[in-house]
C-alpha cells in the first residue's frame, strides 16, 4: 500500500477541515509552506510539527487581531479558522509524524528580498513602516511571547558554541570578534524599553508595492524582547547586499525616528546588536550544513553577512 503524497495529505486536509480546494505549490523558504491557489482566491497554507507550542499560534493570532483592530496601516496575514472554529488543525504526514496545519490569507505584494534594487524612498519606507508598528503593538502582550527561540537577539550568545563549528580561521575570528560586540552591550539591553516586536523584519518577510510597504508576514519569532532588536534585525537585512550599507542604515533610521523616537542607549547599541544577529544567522546556518549539507532551504547568505561583519568591524576598528 503506497503512502499518500504530502500533497494530496495536505488537499485532503484542506477539503474536509475548511471546505477549501484548489492547486499547491512549495514556497520557498526552510518551512513547510505551501501556496493553495482556487479560483478567484489564494491561501497559504503553513504546517508546522509539535515541536511548535500551541500557544505560540494562538499569540500569533492575537497579535494580528490586535495589530489590525488598532489600525496598523500595513496589510497582515489572517489566520482562517476551520470549520470547527479552530485556528490550526491536526494533520498526520508521513515526514516524521504528526503535524498542525493552519490555513493564511494570501497577501498580495512583491517579496522585497526579491526586488534587483531598493529605493531609498522604499528603504525610508521600511523604516516608518516598522516604527508604525511598534507604536501600534506598544499595549500588547501574551503569555507566550515570554520564551527564548534561536532567533532570539537578546540571547544571541547562545550560539557562540558554533564558532568551532567553522574551518577557515579568518572566519572564526570574525565571528568571535561579532559575539564580542554583542557581549558588550547584552547587560544593557535590560534598561531599554521592552515590548512585543515581530522578531524577524528581515525582506523575505516584507512585501512591497513600488515605493510602499504593503505587507509584513511570518510572526513565528514574535516575543517579548527590548524594542530596538527589531530595529537591529531589519537593518541587518536592509544593510545586506548595499553598495553602501552605512548609507542604507541611515535611511531607514531616518525613517523610523520621523514616527518613534530612540533614546541615545538605544542608538547605542544599534550596531554591536546588527552583529549579533549576523553571528547569529552564521551560526545556525554553519550548524545546519553540517547537519544535511543537501538541504537547500536551511542555509544561505554566509557570504552577504560575512561581507557585513567585515565592513562594521572596519568602521569600528581605531
Amino acid at each position: 500500500m503506497s503512502i499518500e503524497s504530502t500533497e494530496n495529505t495536505v488537499l485532503r486536509c484542506l477539503q474536509d477541515n475548511y471546505a477549501l480546494s484548489g492547486s499547491l505549490e512549495r514556497l520557498a523558504g526552510e518551512n513547510l509552506n505551501y501556496l493553495l491557489t482556487m479560483e478567484g482566491a489564494r491561501y497559504v497554507v503553513k504546517i508546522v510539527d509539535d515541536d511548535m507550542p500551541a500557544e505560540v499560534v494562538e499569540m500569533e493570532f492575537a497579535a494580528i487581531e490586535h495589530a489590525v483592530a488598532a489600525g496598523f496601516p500595513v496589510n497582515l496575514p489572517k489566520i482562517i479558522q476551520n470549520i470547527f472554529g479552530n485556528i490550526e488543525t491536526g494533520i498526520n504526514i508521513h515526514i516524521k509524524g504528526s503535524y498542525r496545519l493552519r490555513v493564511i490569507s494570501f497577501i498580495q505584494g512583491t517579496v522585497l528580498e526579491y526586488l534587483p534594487d531598493i529605493s531609498d524612498i522604499l528603504t525610508r519606507n521600511v523604516g516608518i513602516s516598522l516604527a508604525r508598528y511598534h507604536l501600534t503593538m506598544q499595549d500588547f502582550d501574551h503569555p507566550a511571547a515570554h520564551r527564548n527561540h534561536r532567533w532570539n537577539l537578546a540571547r544571541a550568545g547562545q550560539h557562540r558554541d558554533k564558532i568551532n563549528l567553522l574551518d577557515d580561521s579568518g572566519k572564526k575570528d570574525l565571528m568571535l570578534w561579532s559575539f564580542d560586540a554583542w557581549e558588550e552591550v547584552k547587560d544593557s539591553l535590560e534598561r531599554l524599553p521592552w515590548q512585543f516586536i515581530h522578531g524577524d523584519m528581515n525582506r523575505e518577510n516584507i512585501l512591497v508595492e513600488g515605493d510602499r510597504v504593503t505587507g509584513l508576514v511570518d510572526f513565528g519569532d514574535a516575543c517579548f524582547n527590548p524594542v530596538v532588536c527589531d530595529l537591529a534585525i531589519c537593518l541587518t537585512y536592509m544593510m545586506m547586499d548595499r553598495d553602501d550599507p552605512m548609507e542604507a542604515m541611515a535611511t531607514v533610521m531616518d525613517g523610523y525616528l520621523g514616527v518613534r523616537s530612540l533614546s541615545s542607549a538605544e542608538r547605542d547599541v544599534l550596531l554591536p546588536l546588527v552583529c549579533g544577529r549576523l553571528a547569529t544567522s552564521i551560526a545556525v546556518s554553519t550548524e545546519r550544513r553540517k547537519i544535511d549539507p543537501d538541504n537547500p532551504n536551511w542555509f544561505g547568505g554566509e557570504d552577504s553577512a560575512f561581507a557585513l561583519l567585515r565592513t562594521i568591524k572596519d568602521l569600528r576598528s581605531p
